[in-house]
């Protein structure tokens, strides 16, 4: 199926008609690693359409990406947190995984600094972790239950570490994170508190216009 072209929506639907989308999501409950990796490859391209997005929710798939995220292989974290950053673009979504304890496993995954070992690709493996877990919060951020719920779980000092990495394509979804949380007080005082307004500035000279844009709506 990796072979397809996953992105054409003909194909997506195609695999959802067939049944697919119910086999790709029982993989998930296996015992075996590479089936789960397998299938999240596919299902984090696929639910970029709407209407797979749907039904992954409807078919309890974002509970079953929920339970995943507990499993130490950063592969599986990193494809799992990617599908639930694409699936939770809608409200209820957003809430299903705040009440299955998904939020608390996500802002554990932005952790990644303690861990990074010398080597290079281990280091790359943990930011990679730590991408797709801010990714998803963003989406789920939108929310303010969720908001709260990020703050609860010690989102906002890790958020404010990860604001200090060289490398954008982290700083993008972290920020996303922070330029939408910033509408509570709590997360204005504590972005404060923390130090992270001198590093949205400095982010601010990136050449990367849509880091600039969301440095600014977090400065606004």
């Amino acid at each position: 199926m990796m072979e397809l072209d996953l992105m054409k929506e003909v194909i997506q639907l195609a695999i959802l008609d067939l049944g697919g989308l119910d086999l790709l999501l029982n993989l998930l409950d296996t015992t075996d690693i590479r089936s789960k990796i397998g299938s999240l490859k596919i299902l984090s391209k696929i639910s970029q359409n709407v209407i797979i997005r749907q039904t992954i929710v409807n078919m309890r798939g974002l509970q079953r990406m929920v339970n995943n995220l507990d499993l130490p292989v950063k592969e599986l974290q990193a494809l799992a947190s990617e599908t639930i950053a694409h699936v939770a673009k809608f409200r209820r979504a957003r809430r299903i995984v705040r009440t299955h304890g998904g939020i608390r496993k996500l802002v554990k995954l932005l952790d990644c600094f303690p861990y990074a070992a010398k080597q290079g690709e281990v280091i790359q493996k943990n930011l990679e972790v730590a991408r797709c877990g801010a990714s998803a919060l963003w989406s789920l951020s939108k929310s303010s239950k969720n908001k709260e719920a990020i703050r609860k779980a010690g989102g906002i000092p890790l958020l404010g570490l990860l604001l200090r990495s060289p490398y954008e394509e982290i700083l993008i979804p972290v920020v996303g994170t922070l330029q939408e949380c910033a509408s509570q007080k709590n997360y204005r005082v504590a972005i404060q508190n923390e130090g992270m307004v001198k590093d949205l500035v400095k982010n601010l000279s990136s050449e990367n216009e849509e880091l600039q844009m969301l440095c600014a709506s977090a400065i606004f």
